[in-house]
């Protein structure tokens, strides 16, 4: 096993399992999320040198309604960034603007460093985004899985991410 911050020298595909069962918590608005508690919690690695301060600002569009998104923004929190919530009725026209296909389409809509980041992605995931910074416009977890950052629930699977450019996905990575 690498050692805190030694992950970039991993390869991509790689699955974690993260479990810290948060009881009691009380996901509501969220069609989509499950009665079960969370199973994801915060490794114990912070934000890797290839993350610069610029880099630590997150703005997360996200629906007054929505409960789920505050939980993500949290796991964000955990790993050193700083999280600016714009909230906004309209999130079509917010994914539209980024690029975003509606086949990868989650609750919220990031933008870190100039990057989309669309759903409960892993903080992994952000931290290869801005270390490798590939000529794509953002990286995407559809839909809202259970055991995914800030989603109730058990990871039952290593999460797919994909790459969005010019509206198209492809694979990004497994985390």
């Amino acid at each position: 096993m690498a050692a805190p911050g030694d992950e970039r020298d991993a390869p991509r595909m790689r699955t974690t399992t993260l479990l810290l069962p948060l009881g009691g918590l009380i996901l509501a608005g969220c069609s989509a999320a499950p009665a079960t508690p969370p199973a994801w919690t915060y490794p114990s690695h912070a934000a890797t040198p290839a993350v610069v301060a610029a880099d630590n600002v997150v703005e997360v569009y996200k629906s007054p309604s929505c409960s789920c998104c505050h939980e993500w923004e949290a796991y964000l929190r955990e790993h050193g960034y700083t999280v600016r919530s714009i909230l906004t009725d309209d999130m079509a026209s917010v994914k539209a603007e980024r690029g975003l296909p509606q086949s990868t389409w989650s609750c919220h809509t990031a933008v870190v460093a100039g990057y989309a980041v669309e759903g409960h992605v892993p903080v992994e995931a952000i931290e290869d985004l801005l270390a490798e910074r590939p000529a794509i416009d953002g990286i995407a977890l559809p839909e809202m899985p259970p055991g995914s950052p800030g989603m109730a629930g058990v990871k039952e699977a290593p999460f797919e991410i994909l790459a969005v450019r010019d509206g198209e996905t492809s694979a990004f990575g497994s985390y």
